[in-house]
């Protein structure tokens, strides 16, 4: 199997029994409320059935399932790239616990990175899913970044995810000038809020304003 070449730092018992194609596209059950106390005090939406919406899309791959049988939940190392990925269980618990539902419904979460990034299928096209990254404190579809099409894949790379998903907000190098704009408008903020408050009177305030604005309108000429 694709996974032997891997290197495990977790390994649990094997999955014995498969769900059935609409496991994780359900809606909670009651046993399951039990179990996932915290869903509903932070997402109770989740439990009325006229507000959830779960795409049908969402299935075990062939991939993950010859996984979770060999390990049912666990964690594989690669270089930097940590893949500490959950239970079938676990799987649906990140998904309701995070708000996947809310707010990247066709995403699954499958792992966790070390660092608080998730690793998840992405449903949106069938024809070709797909693995991504994205913040567990910042689920959108736009800040995800694809990191590859299968497991082996993946899990084939040495670097961070966390490393992807920094491609998506390069660091910005500003120059001297750029900075020097930067440091007015902060002026220009911090005078104001001394105004509001009465820490400068309004004589000082407008000479001071007036000089900073001219400073500003001569850098970007």
């Amino acid at each position: 199997m694709w996974y032997k070449k891997h290197t495990f730092f977790d390994k649990q018992d094997g999955l014995k029994e498969i769900p059935n194609c609409h496991y994780f596209s359900r809606q909670l059950t009651e046993e399951e409320i039990q179990l996932f106390p915290d869903i509903k005090k932070l997402y109770p939406e989740f439990l009325e059935n006229k507000e959830l919406s779960i795409p049908t899309e969402l299935t075990l791959t062939t991939e993950l399932q010859e996984l979770l049988e060999y390990s049912n939940g666990g964690g594989i190392i690669n270089g930097d790239r940590e893949f500490g990925y959950f239970s079938l269980q676990d799987i649906r618990y990140y998904y309701f616990a995070y708000g996947f539902p809310k707010w990247t419904p066709n995403f699954l979460p499958i792992a966790f990175n070390g660092g608080g990034k998730f690793y998840a299928y992405d449903f949106r096209d069938l024809k070709e899913i797909k693995i991504v990254a994205v913040g567990s404190g910042d689920l959108d579809y736009e800040n995800s970044v694809i990191i590859g099409t299968t497991l082996d894949e993946v899990l084939t790379k040495k670097t961070n995810i966390e490393d992807e998903l920094d491609k998506l907000y390069p660091e910005i190098k500003l120059n001297e000038k750029e900075l020097r704009k930067i440091e007015i408008k902060q002026e220009l903020i911090r005078l104001k809020n001394d105004k509001v408050v009465g820490a400068v009177d309004l004589k000082t305030y407008l000479k001071k304003k007036n000089e900073l604005e001219k400073k500003l309108k001569e850098m970007n000429i």
